[in-house]
């Protein structure tokens, strides 16, 4: 036993050198949901939903004033956005993925950068392509404030409104 206690410390510092460091400067992660819309009278219609290159990741972008694309650290959607959006839109409209006669391109799905202390403006734009009619969606509205749940709000505030102009269209076959 007595041989054993001159290890003790010895073996104590080798396992404390093994062992991870649990303290980190990084932010935690974090997942936020966007959800499906609920519309009256969903149209029937086959869609497919498509992101622009560079927008198809699972973080939430922002555009910096000099115009340089980047993300809130942390922060995430719980897929990559354009399975998500083409579930949620497809979703809130009952739609089919198969055969689809009417095509949504998202063209900017982030916040764009006002400065320090102003919060973002949330911006969506898209085009509908049906058969022989090109439609432009452009809708910006300002985050709350700058924290993460109120512009994820905002994204949530302006994918409604895009559910709801798809709706239009595939009502109507006009542009909203």
């Amino acid at each position: 036993m007595k041989r054993l206690l001159p290890a003790l410390p010895l073996t104590w510092l080798l396992l404390a050198g093994c062992m991870p460091d649990l303290t980190s400067e990084r932010p935690p992660e974090r997942i936020y949901w966007l959800e499906a819309v609920t519309i009256e009278a969903p149209p029937s219609m086959r869609l497919r939903v498509g992101v622009v290159p560079g927008l198809d990741s699972d973080r939430i972008w922002v555009l910096e004033e000099d115009q340089r694309l980047n993300f809130y650290a942390g922060a995430h959607w719980p897929d990559t956005l354009q399975p998500l959006l083409e579930s949620l839109i497809s979703r809130s409209l009952n739609a089919s993925l198969r055969n689809p006669e009417l095509t949504v391109l998202i063209e900017r799905f982030f916040a764009v950068s006002r400065g320090a202390g102003v919060p973002p403006r949330i911006e969506l734009s898209a085009s509908f392509r049906s058969a022989d009619t090109l439609c432009r969606f452009e809708r910006a509205r300002s985050a709350d404030s700058e924290r993460l749940r109120d512009i994820v709000a905002g994204h949530q505030l302006l994918l409604n409104e895009l559910v709801e102009a798809v709706a239009g269209f595939g009502r109507s076959g006009r542009c909203p």
